[in-house]
C-alpha cells in the first residue's frame, strides 16, 4: 500500500504544515512591521501638523498684540489668499459667542470653544464637513483664534496604506498556500523513491537501493545512509543464512555419528558398548561446546556486557596468561614470552579480554608447537599516534594462506582443516574486540603469524 499523502488532505503532510507554519510566521512578521511603520508614519505626520499649527498660532497672536485685531483680520485674509497650503489650511477668527469674523471655515456646530491648545475640531469648508487638527487661543479681546489643517490628507494616506497593507497580506497568504503546496509536492517527489525502495525491500527484494541524484542535499544524504543500512542488513542476512547453513552442515555429521554409535551400542555389551557410549558422550559434549560458543558470540554482538567495562591492568592479566600457558608451551618443547612497554591499561571486561587472549594463545600453540622450537610472543604497549593499546600475539608457525586471510573470523571457518577445532575461536575474538570498539588485524610474518588487537586505553 502506498504511503503517499491522500489527495484533498494536504494538512496531513508534515512538509505542507511546516511550509504553512513558516508562511504564517512570515505573515505575522509582516503585519507587525506594517503596524510599526503605520504608527510611526501617522505619528510623524500628526506631529508635523501640530507643530505647524502651533507656529502659525504664535505668529498670528504676536501680530495681534503688536498691530491690533483689525490688522490681524487683514493678515488672515492675506494668509488665506497667498496660495500656500490653501487646500488644507484652516484659519478662523470668531467672537466670544463663536460667530465667525474672518476665516475659510466655520465651526460645526457653531458654538463658543472652551478648550484651548491642540485639539481636533469639526469644521465646514467649501460646503464640506471635515475634521481638522487645530490650535486654539483666546485673544485679549476675548476673540478666539483657530489655526490648523484638515485631516483629509492624513486620512487619505492612512486609507491608501491600509489598502496596500491588505493587498500585501492577501498576496502573502496566496504565496504561503501555493508555496506550501509546492513544497509538499517537492518533498513527496523526493520521498517517493525512498518509499518505493523500502516497500520493495519489505517485500523481500534485499538488492534494491535508493537512486541518488547528483546534488548533495538532505534527501541525498538520507538516501545514502539508508543504502548503507540496507547494505549492512543484506550483509547480516547473508551472514545469518551462511551461519544457518554452516551450523546445519557442521552439526549433521556429529549428530549422525552419535546416532549410529548409539544404535551400534544397543547391539553390543561389555567393553565395546562402554567405548561406543564414551565416544558418543564426547561427541555430545563437543556439540554443547559449539552451542555455548555460538550463544556467547550472539550475546557479545548484542552489546549486553558493555556496562561491565572497567580499567584492566594488562600487566596482571598477561602474567596470568603466561602462568597458565607457559607450562603448556614447555611441554610441547616451545616457549611463551610476554613483553610490556610501560603500564598499559584498557577499558574492558577483564573476563572477556582474558577469553580472547586465551583463544589466540591456544591457536598459536596449536600451530607453532606442532614440532619442537615453537615460539609465542605476546607484546603490549600504548600507541602514541592513536592513543590505543596495541596488543600483539605472534608465533613462528606456518601462517595462513593469503587467499584465506579475509575468512578467518567467519563462523566455522578453519584455515587448516586437518587440525582439530570448531572454527569459532577467532569469531569469538572478533565479537569481543567489536564490543570494545577495537580493531582486529592479521598478518603473516614469514615465517609465523601475527594477530593484532587495538583497544581503547583506560585513563
Amino acid at each position: 500500500m502506498s504511503a503517499a499523502t491522500p489527495k484533498g488532505r494536504p494538512w496531513r503532510s508534515i512538509a505542507f504544515r511546516l511550509a504553512l507554519y513558516y508562511g504564517v510566521l512570515l505573515l505575522l512578521t509582516m503585519v507587525v512591521v506594517l503596524a510599526i511603520f503605520y504608527v510611526q508614519m501617522v505619528g510623524v505626520l500628526s506631529a508635523r501638523i501640530d507643530q505647524q499649527a502651533k507656529q502659525d498660532l504664535k505668529r498670528l497672536e504676536a501680530h495681534a498684540r503688536h498691530y491690533g485685531e483689525a490688522s490681524l483680520q487683514q493678515e488672515i485674509r492675506n494668509l488665506l489668499s497667498d496660495g500656500v497650503d490653501s487646500q488644507t489650511e484652516i484659519v478662523i477668527l470668531t467672537d466670544a459667542q463663536g460667530h465667525m469674523l474672518v476665516g475659510n471655515a466655520s465651526i460645526q456646530p457653531q458654538r463658543s470653544l472652551s478648550t484651548l491648545g491642540l485639539r481636533e475640531l469639526q469644521v465646514q469648508r467649501d460646503g464640506r464637513t471635515l475634521s481638522g487638527r487645530v490650535a486654539v487661543a483666546r485673544l485679549e479681546s476675548s476673540h478666539m483664534l483657530i489655526v490648523g489643517s484638515d485631516m483629509e490628507a492624513l486620512r487619505d494616506i492612512e486609507q491608501r496604506f491600509m489598502r496596500a497593507s491588505l493587498s500585501a497580506v492577501v498576496i502573502v497568504v496566496i504565496l504561503a498556500l501555493s508555496g506550501s503546496a509546492g513544497f509538499r509536492r517537492l518533498v513527496d517527489e523526493r520521498a517517493a523513491s525512498i518509499r518505493r525502495t523500502l516497500q520493495q525491500v519489505a517485500a523481500g527484494d534485499m538488492g534494491q537501493r535508493i537512486p541518488l541524484p547528483n546534488q548533495d542535499d538532505e534527501f541525498t544524504r538520507l538516501g545514502r545512509d539508508i543504502n548503507k543500512m540496507l547494505d549492512q542488513v543484506e550483509h547480516l542476512m547473508d551472514g545469518v543464512r551462511h551461519v544457518s547453513n554452516t551450523i546445519a552442515h557442521n552439526l549433521r555429521t556429529p549428530l549422525t555419528r552419535v546416532l549410529l554409535q548409539l544404535r551400534s551400542a544397543s547391539h553390543l555389551s561389555g567393553i565395546e558398548q562402554q567405548r561406543l557410549l564414551e565416544r558418543a558422550e564426547q561427541e555430545v559434549q563437543d556439540l554443547g561446546t559449539v552451542f555455548e560458543k555460538l550463544l556467547q558470540i550472539a550475546e557479545l554482538e548484542t552489546g549486553m556486557r558493555r556496562q561491565e567495562f572497567t580499567a584492566v591492568d594488562l600487566e596482571a592479566l598477561l602474567a596470568e596468561i603466561e602462568d597458565l600457558y607457559a607450562p603448556v608451551a614447555e611441554d610441547a618443547e616451545g616457549t611463551l614470552q610476554v613483553q610490556l612497554q610501560g603500564q598499559p591499561r584498557v577499558l574492558a571486561d577483564a573476563d572477556l579480554l582474558a577469553s580472547a587472549l586465551a583463544n589466540l594463545v591456544e591457536n598459536a600453540l596449536k600451530y607453532a608447537c606442532q614440532q619442537a622450537g615453537g615460539r609465542i610472543t605476546i607484546t603490549a604497549q600504548v600507541d602514541g599516534h592513536t592513543g590505543l593499546v596495541d596488543l600483539r600475539v605472534q608465533d613462528n608457525g606456518p601462517g595462513v594462506p593469503p587467499e584465506r586471510m579475509s575468512q578467518l573470523t567467519q563462523r566455522f571457518f578453519r584455515a587448516h582443516e586437518r587440525l582439530p577445532g570448531h572454527g569459532l575461536g577467532l569469531s569469538s575474538v572478533q565479537a569481543i574486540v567489536s564490543l570494545h570498539d577495537g580493531l582486529l588485524d592479521f598478518a603473516n610474518l614469514h615465517p609465523g603469524f601475527e594477530v593484532r588487537l587495538q583497544l581503547p586505553a583506560a585513563a
